[in-house]
Formats: structure tokens, sequence, C-alpha cells
């Protein structure tokens, strides 16, 4: 087993026991967590009983992805889908005190610790004042808000109950950086000698969350409960809002995080947002022009493109290229492509706000002095250009105020040909960048067509903004 050393041993146990976004961006922050000797000190164990997250923490252990998971003595993953919550979290202390752990750090996947010396900081707290504060809890913020990781007061109840200081300890205006709290959850930091009481607590009262038994537990055997703030304001990391998760389109199968905009919007950016996007939007700098009016600008990123990909080609009801369109209102298609719209495979909702909130911004800086907001569409769709289905589309106006087209994959490696030649103007766009967006007017002035797919297959994204 695993023995005490001087910097002491961490079992670090991470549940993923809820429909929970951002699991992979979880897993990659854990292991930045900085400790000394951290491969032979740290240990892991991974609880979860989603499914869907199940292929990413069995990749992210096996090092597929490139994380160092070498740094961990040692790494396991539990199916806990057998298990209820309250008997997990139990087992997880009883873990702790198997491999003769020091500290046990009990983290939720919607707490997500971006600072790396989380872990030294901790044990600093948990050692001072002759380990006094041995269950103690990193302060965490739900961005843009003041939900937290702790309760400043309980009602009569038992619940939550707001204490007069609770605004003032989350927006860092106290001059304390400690609290004695009735309850903290979601990352729990627990010293060796509170390992047995815990192993009770999360079971004490199965008719609650496991977390408010433990929470009632400590407080009615006077085992102190405390949430530290010594990062200020800018706290330890953050937690993920994993609210609307369960609740997302029946159409959502596949790549959930795309559906979950607006509820978590610095990580989706992060994720999904091409790294030069905001750049370009900045004043002053110049975006590309390829043609008259036509700007090409970055907009989504490689893996945003990858993964509406794989989306489309899940659902595979591809239409037929025809006139005839029950999809499209009066059922007619003036210039058909074989396509998939947003609406059938439930991102419709999500994708006018992501039109609204980066391309609206866009447009507004290039075409000075037109401004409708909210954007509205209809036709937002993936269209699939191959040799032998659709190799091209005939000269056309969109039938829009203005329009974007998204390259989704690689010329020269998923395809050969393709791009798109303004009429009137004699000029052709290769449209070759993956995430990067032609954006130019729609109706009267761009008369288009799209040059013919020689080899393989071409994605794009289409949409007619305010027809």
């Amino acid at each position: 087993m695993p023995s005490s050393s001087p910097a002491g041993a961490i079992a670090i146990v991470a549940f993923v026991l809820k429909p929970t976004p951002y699991v992979q961006e979880f897993l990659h922050r854990l292991s930045m967590l900085e400790y000394p000797d951290k491969n032979s000190r740290v240990h892991l164990r991974i609880y979860t009983n989603q499914m869907y997250n199940k292929q990413h923490i069995e990749t992210w252990a096996n090092g597929q992805n490139g994380e160092k998971n070498d740094d961990f003595g040692i790494v396991q993953i539990v199916n806990g889908t057998a298990m209820g919550e309250h008997k997990i979290r139990a087992e997880a202390v009883q873990w702790a005190i198997e491999i003769n752990a020091d500290f046990l750090f009990l983290i939720d996947a919607e707490a997500h610790i971006t600072a790396p010396d989380t872990l030294n900081i901790l044990v600093q707290k948990a050692r001072e004042d002759n380990n006094y504060r041995a269950i103690l809890a990193p302060l965490l913020l739900r961005p843009d808000t003041v939900y937290s990781n702790f309760w400043g007061a309980v009602s009569e109840s038992g619940y939550y109950a707001r204490s007069f200081d609770y605004l003032d300890i989350i927006h860092g205006k106290s001059p304390a950086h400690v609290w004695n709290v009735p309850f903290i959850g979601a990352a729990i930091f627990v010293s060796k000698r509170k390992f047995e009481a815990l192993s009770k607590a999360f079971v004490l009262n199965g008719g609650v969350d496991a977390d408010i038994s433990m929470a009632k537990f400590c407080r009615e055997n006077s085992h102190f409960m405390f949430v530290d703030s010594s990062k200020g304001t800018q706290f330890y990391g953050f937690l993920v809002n994993s609210d609307a998760f369960s609740q997302l389109p029946k159409e959502a199968r596949l790549n959930l995080e795309l559906y979950d905009y607006p509820n978590n919007k610095k990580l989706w950016e992060s994720r999904y947002i091409h790294p030069e996007y905001f750049t370009v939007l900045k004043p002053g700098t110049d975006v590309p022009l390829a043609c008259p009016d036509v700007y090409d600008f970055p907009f989504l990123s490689e893996r945003f493109c990858e993964e509406l990909i794989e989306v489309m080609e899940e659902f595979g009801q591809w239409s037929e290229g025809k006139h005839k369109d029950g999809r499209v209102q009066g059922g007619y298609e003036n210039v058909p492509t074989r396509d998939i719209h947003m609406n059938q495979v439930g991102f419709e909702r999500h994708w006018l706000q992501i039109l609204d909130n980066y391309v609206a911004p866009m447009q507004e800086k290039v075409f000075i002095g037109f401004y409708q907001r909210p954007i509205h569409a209809n036709m937002m769709f993936v269209v699939r250009y191959r040799p032998d289905e659709q190799a091209s589309l005939r000269p056309h106006h969109d039938a829009s105020t203005y329009s974007i087209d998204v390259a989704l994959n690689k010329k020269d490696v998923d395809y050969e040909g393709g791009g798109v030649r303004y009429v009137r103007y004699n000029c052709t766009v290769p449209a070759d960048q993956i995430g990067w967006s032609m954006l130019f007017p729609g109706r009267l002035t761009h008369l288009h067509e799209g040059l013919p797919t020689t080899r393989g297959t071409r994605y794009i994204l289409v949409s007619f903004i305010n027809p």
C-alpha cells in the first residue's frame, strides 16, 4: 500500500454521478494539479454511472489524448451504475483508509480546479493550528452568479439560508480567508483523522442528498467544516452549470456539449469558437476580404466542425437534393442541396443564439450601419457535397439579407475541388480553412455558385440570416 510521506499522500476521488458537461476539461485540470512527487503520493479513483462520459474517462485514463496520467500513483475507474450515491461516497472514504492516505480530496465533475497549486495550499491550510481545519473546501463559484459550494447559514428546515456576510465572502470583501460554515460540497479536502467519522456521514440519511447528509452529520457531531478563499476573487476554480444538461433536446444523442450553449459560455467558447475569432473582432483589426463585400473570418474551432459533422452523419437523414422538400414552407426548394437542417437535430435554438452572439458582431463590424438583433433565420443547415450525389450548386442568390458559409472539413485530405465563385465579380473563394466563414450579402448583389467537389466528401454549414 502507498505509504505516508513528509508531504503527505493524497487520495483524490472524482465523481461523475449525474449528467455533467465538460468532463474532459475537468479531467485535464486534474492532471494539471501540482504536488511534490505526485506520481507516488497522489492516487486517483473515478466513480461514474454516466454512459455518455464513460469513453471520455477511459480514454483519458489510458493516456490516449496526451495527458500525463503517469503523474498519479494509482488510477482506478469504478462503475457506479449499480451503487447509490451515498454508498459510493462512503466507499470513497474507505478507499482512502485502505491505501493509507494522509488526505482525501472528494471532487465532483462540476468542480473545475484551475489553480495548479491547489493541493499544496489545501495541505498547508489543513495542517495549520494542529490540523484544526480537517474538513476544508476551496471556495468555488459558478461564473456570473452568486452560487457557490458552501452555505453561510442553514434554515430551520435544514437547507440553505443566506448569511449576512455571504456576498462579502464570495466577492472577496471580507478580511478573513477561512470560515467555519454549516455546509460544503463539490470539492472537499479531508485530513486523515476525520476519515473514520466521514465514512459514516454520507449514509446517515438516505432520504436527502449525500452531501446534505454529510454536512448534517458534521454539524450534529462537532466536526467543523471550513471554506477557504485564499485565492481571493480569483478562487481556486469554478463550478460548471449542469442544471440543464439532463434536459437537452430529445434529438441530442452525440457530442452533447454542442447543445450546452449558453449555460457555460466561457467553457463552450474555449472548446468551440475559433481561437482567432476574438482577435479579428477587435476594433482596428482588418477582417480578410476575399472578394468584393465577401469577408472571410475565423469563426468555429476544428472540434466544433468535426463534432457537427458527426452529429449530422449520426442522424443520417440527408435530403434528396430535389425541389420538392416538405421541410420548407410551401414544400418547394428553389435551389436544392443534399442537407440536414439544424432543427432536425434539435440545434436550431442554440444556433440562433450563437449567430446572434458571434456572427452579428462581425457583421456589424464589416457592414457598418446595419443592425438587426435578435437575428432571424429559418434556413440553417449542413450541406454535403459528393461527386456521386451532388457535386456542385448552380448560380443562385440566397434568400437572406446576408449569409454565412462555414467550411467544416479539410481540402486535399477529406475532399478535392470545391470553393465558391461569385459570378458578378468573377471571383473565387477557396473556402478551405476549417471553421472559417464567408460573410456576404444575400439577395440582389451576390450571385454565386458552389464549384464541383471532385473527390471525397465536402461539408459546409450555411445560414441565411434575416430573410
